[in-house]
């Protein structure tokens, strides 16, 4: 097959999470004249393909399928043909890595049992979790999961993990202040929104940095803040989305109680009502150790560089895989050029870095 040739063409028709649908039959075209596989599809977007060959169990192989609100800005020759969205993240890297895969397995005519998941939704949206509660995994006696994710930080040719611990448990979430419109000449009539989200920012921030100095545990982030209509009336409501993540429940739990006491705090300061509504929530993706070793290993015979990576603060719904089985996710190098980074709207991952994700995954199958 000609990975780069289907990589491009699915660089151009991103789309959101569970609206993968141009994404999905694109998939299943490219798919439809391998022999020896089955095809499963769910009630939305997304695709597990049953190879069934050997006896035993079955080692499970993802990748992610949605794309971003993001406006392209690479003029590569096969921008985004989708106005607004964007592949920022790889993942259309990632599912051709599984299209290339799955076509060496079979041209090696393997005797093995595997599956290859195309999944929905990775960004913000619980893909991983929707999968795992249609139930459709448990008809097949699954020993270990893998997933990789492409990383400009590296170069081609280097990969990236660790055992434990990797990606930390993520929260997203909106904060919205609700307060009373008046004129900015008549402000004392009013109860000013934007000032309570504002407030509420600072303080939080202030209290995250005393509470946890070690700024590398935890995050606590805000990337959005919208208020008010027009530029002379006291806004009525001041909303803010962001995401909160650790590596452990304890201190997930414990920035959660301090954004709470802080909303609890800014509405009683400044007289306005408060909500926090929580969104999708990712846990913590957990490398198996002897898996670890075992890229170790394999990335050792093929002369590949594997870096032992820190914790890192992303977060990744693999999590949810890793939580009911065996699993292993690592960075895939994909930085030969000046690659932006991941969700920037120039991020352009290096397209020698998919035979070396197929190779990779074909060699961890045996």
């Amino acid at each position: 097959m000609d990975l780069i040739k289907i990589r491009r063409e699915l660089h151009k028709i991103p789309e959101l999470g569970f609206e993968e649908v141009e994404t999905q039959n694109y998939i299943l075209q490219t798919l439809k004249d391998l022999k020896g596989l089955e095809i499963h599809t769910f009630s939305f977007p997304g695709i597990l393909v049953e190879y069934s060959h050997g006896e035993g169990e079955y080692k499970l192989f993802r990748a992610d399928m949605d794309g971003l609100p993001i406006t392209e800005e690479t003029d590569c020759g096969y921008e985004s043909e989708h106005n607004g969205l964007m592949h920022a993240c790889g993942h259309d890297m990632h599912m051709t890595i599984l299209i290339g895969l799955i076509d060496k397995v079979i041209k090696h005519k393997f005797n093995r049992n595997l599956l290859f998941l195309f999944q929905p939704a990775e960004e913000g949206r619980g893909g991983a979790e929707r999968i795992l509660q249609t139930r459709m995994l448990n008809r097949f006696p699954i020993s270990e999961v893998y997933a990789l994710h492409v990383n400009g930080d590296y170069l081609t040719g280097e990969i990236a993990s660790r055992p434990g611990i990797f990606f930390a448990n993520t929260q997203e979430i909106e904060v919205v202040f609700k307060g009373k419109s008046a004129h900015v000449a008549f402000a004392e009539k009013g109860v000013n929104a934007l000032k309570a989200g504002i407030e509420f920012y600072l303080e939080l921030e202030r209290i995250i940095k005393t509470e946890f100095p070690d700024q590398n545990q935890v995050i606590c982030a805000f990337g959005k803040m919208q208020a008010g209509v027009v530029m002379n009336a006291v806004p009525a409501e001041c909303r803010l989305e962001g995401t909160f993540r650790a590596f452990n429940n304890e201190d997930h739990n414990k920035l959660k109680d301090h954004i709470e006491a802080v909303k609890s705090e800014i509405c009683q300061k400044c007289g306005v009502k408060g909500e926090i509504i929580y969104k999708a929530y990712y846990k913590e993706v957990v490398n198996d150790a002897k898996l670890f070793q075992i890229l170790k290993s394999k990335a050792t015979e093929t002369s590949l560089k594997l870096v032992e990576s820190d914790k890192v603060l992303t977060g990744e719904d693999f999590g949810f895989l890793t939580d009911k089985y065996r699993g292993l996710l690592f960075w895939l190098g994909a930085g030969n050029r000046e690659v932006e980074d991941l969700h920037s709207p120039k991020f352009l991952p290096d397209d020698k870095a998919l035979s070396i994700g197929v190779n990779l995954f074909f060699d961890l199958i045996s």
